[in-house]
Order: C-alpha cells, then sequence, then structure tokens
C-alpha cells in the first residue's frame, strides 16, 4: 500500500516558536526538505516562563531534547491551589503530575539549537509571512520586496494571529478579548510554587533557573488602576493586599515595563486543514492558559501530525485523520481551561467560599485521575514512541 513519502516532501512552516520548530525537527528528521518562517530575528529571545506538562516532555523526548530541557528546567514539587490567606484550595489526590518550569528563552534555544543541526531545515528568520494558499504558496515580505515560495504542504504554527489561517478555509472563530494576565521573571528565588486563587483573580510564583517566574491576573480594579498609571509600587501593593507573599515576590520587579501582558484570546476551528496547508498550536485553538496546555498541546499537535502523516496513503487522508484524532481532545482541554479560568477569577464572596470549601475539594477527591487523562490528551507512552 502506498504512503505519503515524507522522503524530499517539500515543507513550509510558518512559525519558529515551539510548535513550529517541533514539526520542522520531525519532518526533517523523516527526511523532508523544510523551510522554517519566523518573523522575529531572534525568537529566543522572547517570553518569559513555561511549564511543560507529561504530555509536552513525552513530545520532546520523542525528539531527543527532555535531558536537555531537564538539564535547565526546574521540577514543580507538587500542583498546589492556596486562597489569598494561604489554606490549600486544591491538591490533587495521588501521585502529582509531572511539571517542570523553565524561561520560555530556554525552551527555544533548545529546539532552536537542535533546528540549527539538522540539514534539512532552511530557516529564514527576520522575514514576515504575508498569505498563503491552498496550493502550498507561502508568499513573504522582506527587505528586497516580495517574493512567493512554493512547497508540497504549509503548516500554519503562527498564533493566535495567524497568516495562515486567515489565508485558508477553516471555519475559524475568534473569541472577543478576555482577561488580560501579566508575566515577568524576577531576579532571586522566591518562588512558592503555588498558584493563588484571591479577590483579584490569579497570581501564581514558579522557581526558574536563576530566578522566579511570576504570572497575574490583570482584571482586578486595583491592579488595573496602577498598570494604567504605570505605578509599580501600587502594582505591588495591589497583590501584597490579597495575597501577602506578593510583596516579597515582587520585591525584584523595577517598572510595569518588565511585565509581559496577554489578553486571552480562543480560536477555534471547524476545519484545521485547507488544500496543501494545515493548522496546528494557537492558530488552530488558542485557550485560556489556566490548564498551561497550551504550547503542551502544541506539541501533541505536531507529534500527531508527523505521526499520521507517515501512517496515511496520502496527504489529504493524513490531514483529515490530524484533525479526527486532535480536534475533540483539545476542545475538551479548551473547555476546562476556560471553566477553570471562570472559576478562579470569582471575586463574589459568597462564590468563592462555595468554590473553596465545597467544590474544589470535591474537584480534588473525585476527578482527579479522570481529569488529569483528559488534559494529557494522549498517552505519553504514545507521545514518546512517536520519535522511534
Amino acid at each position: 500500500m502506498a504512503r505519503v513519502d515524507l522522503a524530499g516532501l517539500r515543507v513550509l512552516v510558518v512559525g519558529g516558536a515551539t510548535a513550529g520548530a517541533g514539526a520542522a525537527l520531525f519532518l526533517a528528521r523523516a527526511g523532508a526538505r523544510v523551510t522554517l518562517f519566523e518573523r522575529v530575528a531572534d525568537p529566543q529571545a522572547v517570553g518569559a516562563g513555561i511549564g511543560i506538562a507529561e504530555n509536552g516532555l513525552a513530545v520532546l523526548g520523542a525528539l531527543g531534547l527532555d535531558g536537555a530541557i531537564e538539564a535547565c528546567a526546574r521540577v514543580v514539587p507538587e500542583v498546589r491551589i492556596v486562597d489569598g490567606g494561604g489554606r490549600v484550595v486544591f491538591s490533587p489526590y495521588g501521585s502529582p503530575p509531572r511539571v517542570l518550569m523553565l524561561r520560555r528563552s530556554e525552551l527555544q534555544a533548545v529546539l532552536l539549537d537542535a533546528v540549527a543541526a539538522e540539514a534539512r531545515i532552511e530557516r529564514r528568520f527576520g522575514v514576515e509571512v504575508t498569505a498563503t494558499d491552498g496550493d502550498a504558496g507561502v508568499t513573504v515580505r522582506t527587505a528586497a520586496g516580495e517574493e512567493t515560495v512554493r512547497g508540497e504542504l504549509v503548516i500554519g504554527a503562527d498564533g493566535v494571529h495567524s497568516r495562515v489561517r486567515a489565508s485558508g478555509d477553516h471555519g475559524a472563530c475568534v473569541s472577543k478579548p478576555g482577561i488580560e494576565y501579566v508575566r515577568v521573571i524576577v531576579p532571586g528565588e522566591r518562588a512558592r510554587a503555588e498558584e493563588a486563587w484571591t479577590s483579584e483573580g490569579i497570581f501564581g510564583s514558579f522557581a526558574v533557573s536563576g530566578g522566579t517566574y511570576v504570572y497575574a491576573s490583570a482584571g482586578g480594579r486595583e491592579v488595573q488602576r496602577a498598570l494604567a498609571a504605570r505605578d509599580v509600587e501600587g502594582f505591588r501593593a495591589a497583590w501584597a493586599r490579597v495575597y501577602p507573599p506578593a510583596g516579597e515576590l515582587l520585591a525584584g520587579l523595577g517598572s510595569v515595563d518588565e511585565l509581559i501582558v496577554n489578553r486571552v484570546l480562543r480560536v477555534t476551528c471547524t476545519r484545521w486543514f485547507a488544500g496543501k496547508q494545515v493548522l496546528v498550536g494557537d492558530a488552530a485553538h488558542a485557550m485560556a492558559p489556566n490548564l498551561g496546555q497550551g504550547a503542551n498541546s502544541a506539541l501533541v499537535d505536531v507529534a500527531v501530525l508527523y505521526d499520521e502523516l507517515r501512517r496515511a496513503d496520502d496527504l489529504p487522508a493524513a490531514l483529515a485523520a490530524y484533525q479526527r484524532r486532535r480536534a475533540k481532545p483539545v476542545a475538551r482541554v479548551a473547555r476546562m481551561a476556560a471553566q477553570l479560568g471562570q472559576m478562579a477569577e470569582r471575586t463574589n464572596p459568597v462564590m468563592r467560599w462555595l468554590r473553596d470549601r465545597l467544590v474544589m475539594p470535591a474537584v480534588a477527591q473525585f476527578g482527579g485521575a479522570a481529569a488529569q487523562a483528559v488534559t494529557l490528551q494522549e498517552p505519553a507512552a504514545t507521545l514518546r514512541a512517536i520519535g522511534q
């Protein structure tokens, strides 16, 4: 029976972050000729912190990169949610899921070093993709003008505002902007290794190499006022009032300019592929960050896409199988993340009391294992075996 001939397949990958680099590595190592386009000239310098869960680590293991990741990451000792006073609201029963925390720049450095070592990957960084088409064409703008590059498959790994998605009939729906979150890495090892659900929203802190990764909601009234006034002391005081450890955690924050501000967008697509182009990661399914599955789901995407490409009789069959395998699991995770985010951002005192003392303890006791399986989407052993 015929199979997709990956040896020599001409693949154009748009987006050089986690999903794009991962897709390029899988396919180049199978013999494909890959061109990787990235708008940012130095993509590894972008971002704050990132958590790699068991599914993402399995994919990195399939690429032979898990050792390099573990060398620079910090282990999250347990999954713990507390209230503003430090009382534990949620901690799953049984063995804690494995999570590593690291600087996003470190993850990108590991991926891009591997990309640079692959002779079959041509890197074109610092160029802007302006359009793609269903016949595997990519139009880019460079200092010399516009040019169109043609291949046999285009992979859109270009994020929430994907040009690839906008250029094809993907039945996309991009939700209205949701709550804003801020992220920063501050100097010093002060991490509490917990996420606090407070009357101002979420505040989390985790250790990374040489510092502490802090993320927080930006929807509370006092926090918004401080950010609008660019008042770093007011920002620090607003969080210290509802979660006292925040004062010390933010002591190394010198200016609000150091904060990375992101507004949550939800992206759904009824068609993950159109012609000879296919979407992965946030381009296909951006979700709320509350389960920490954005980058991890993107890594699962590229592993499954590669797996289906090497199994299918032809390209259309491979892309259809990829969508069938990924769409429903990702949709379930996105719904769970949105629901968790809504619960975490409750400000009504009565609703927070019911959540903290009744709902979350019940979830920990009765729903932890099932939720974990849904969150990971594919068995780790299956993902790890894909690279073999």
